[in-house]
């Protein structure tokens, strides 16, 4: 018996389907003969699946006449990189046989979880495997999986790339994976098939996907957390990109550019102390400038509008006019999309995870490197104390602040929230939980307000130019007429808006922040 247990690192890219037949004639140009197989692969859990909320995955697959069956473990992944624990064995038929497990394997899975598994979904996938020689004498096995993932009647298409390192250096895996993302526009992919699998089964769909507290700790250095910080916001504006693409909802919109605001937060943050690349900060800003048109459209389409409307006296008239306002946030989503993809948004996420895997930052001066070598949570006090004072000089000033210093005080204030996000792990209390509430309501208020002024341009450009707000749908005298008296309408609530504000709507809830004690 032949028993392969080791740590898989491999590299995973999702691959438009359109791109396929391109990438094997790229592949056909190498001298490295590719193996094809027909791969049927069942995969088993309990009923209520406990063994992939526990991170395991148990599969028996079938290439040709052999059935083998693996236990893989989650592991850390991270920009499509992935390592984890891998079991695997030949077995004699299409079920499960537990003996010939090593102990180590045997010991995920208790026994009682053992006698209720059944299979819950397969795959069946055309895999072209190619074995080539990467970077620093590296061998990498590269795969093309194309298919589907089938759970009852339901199915997903499958179409992925897999990089698995044989040998050598995990940077040879990112070398093959920024030239195939430049060419073919992949995206790292980190979502299993077993994961896809189970999701399916479970009749769950895929959601947009919002921050998540960052994991530091008291031991943590500088450079830990600023690497843990900026890899939870890749991790989000990774997870939301596929959605932003080829989904409707306008949330996937949201919380990318919320992924991509954090991030921006972040490195200002710890600009003095860990730096990117010029060419990856480059980046980042033509991903967040595409993303915003979308983003301010879709909250006048489907939060600002909305909420005038009842109070308009002509529904038709105004149902006519979110007709052509509707039309116009669907061509400034189409613009999005076409300006995202041009800026390979794939590539920029790899290069950006290469770089934390090289540890790009340590280039720095000795004085630099001894403040990211130095405690986190003493390096983030002083960061707290830091954002906090501006933010309470302005609270303080409020009454009198004109329309640009209120502007820019919602930013400290979202810029000082974010970065208390960042840290809560290191601290926690009630009174940590109250600032962030506090900060939070503040930004929302003021944000009610920035949306009321953005709306406003948005609608005084559309209302003075013909192809959106007048005769896109109606393009009659009495239409031009209706969408004419609707952007008065309209404009006028707005400018109400943003006078309310400005005479204290606003007021109270930040001048609550004066009340607040720092609590690191």
């Amino acid at each position: 018996m032949t028993v392969s247990d080791s740590v898989e690192i491999e590299l995973k890219l999702a691959l438009p389907p359109q791109q396929a037949a391109a990438f094997l004639k790229r592949m056909a140009r190498r001298r490295d003969a590719p193996v094809r197989q027909e791969l049927v692969t069942r995969y088993f859990d309990t009923p209520d699946f406990a063994l992939s909320a526990q991170g395991v995955a148990l599969r028996v697959r079938r290439a040709g006449r052999r059935w083998l069956q693996t236990l893989k473990t989650e592991g850390e992944r991270r920009g499509g990189l992935s390592q984890r624990a891998e079991f695997e064995v030949p077995v004699a038929r299409s079920m499960p046989d537990w003996s010939r497990f090593p102990a180590e394997a045997r010991a995920l899975v208790p026994e009682a979880l053992r006698a209720q598994l059944v299979p819950v979904f397969e795959t069946r996938f055309e895999r072209t495997t190619w074995l080539l020689k990467g970077r620093g004498g590296a061998q990498i096995e590269v795969a093309l999986d194309v298919g589907e993932v089938r759970a009852g009647k339901n199915s997903q298409p499958i179409c992925e790339i897999e990089l698995e390192l044989k040998a050598g250096q995990p940077d040879a895996l990112f070398a093959l994976a920024l030239e195939w993302a430049g060419a073919f526009d992949c995206l790292p992919f980190d979502i299993s098939k077993a994961e896809r699998g189970v999701r399916l089964a479970r009749g769950v769909d895929a959601a947009p996907v919002k921050s998540v507290p960052q994991a530091l700790d008291d031991s943590m250095r500088v450079e830990d957390g600023f690497a843990a910080i900026v890899q939870a916001c890749l991790a989000q504006f990774q997870s939301n990109l596929p959605g932003v693409l080829a989904s409707d909802d306008i949330e996937y919109v949201h919380q990318a550019r919320v992924a991509l605001r954090r991030l921006r937060a972040a490195l200002r943050l710890t600009r003095r102390v860990c730096v990117l690349p010029d060419e990856l900060i480059d980046g980042l800003r033509t991903l967040a400038a595409a993303l915003g048109p979308a983003r301010d459209w879709d909250v006048l389409c489907g939060e600002t509008l909305p909420a005038i409307a009842p109070h308009y006296p002509d529904a038709d008239a105004w149902a006519r006019g979110m007709h052509a306002l509707q039309a116009h946030r669907a061509e400034v989503r189409m613009t999005m999309q076409a300006a995202l993809i041009q800026a390979r948004p794939g590539a920029w996420l790899l290069a950006l995870q290469r770089w934390l895997l090289q540890r790009g930052w340590r280039d720095v001066p000795e004085a630099q490197r001894s403040v990211q070598l130095s405690p986190l949570k003493k390096w983030a006090r002083r960061a707290l104390q830091k954002g906090h004072r501006p933010i309470v000089r302005g609270a303080r000033d409020f009454a009198q602040l004109q329309a640009a210093q209120r502007h820019a005080l919602r930013i400290a204030i979202k810029r000082q929230r974010y970065a208390a996000e960042f840290f809560q792990a290191l601290f926690g209390g009630r009174r940590q939980d109250r600032y962030l509430t506090v900060l939070r309501n503040a930004q929302d208020s003021l944000g009610r307000s920035n949306d009321a002024r953005v709306a406003w341009n948005l609608l005084a450009a559309a209302h003075t130019t013909p192809h959106v707000l007048q005769g896109v749908v109606d393009r009659s005298p009495s239409g031009h007429v209706a969408a004419g008296a609707m952007g008065d309408f309209v404009l006028g609530w707005l400018a109400a808006k943003q006078a309310d504000a400005a005479n204290g709507e606003s007021t109270g809830v930040v001048r609550d922040i004066l009340k607040l004690k720092p609590y690191w």
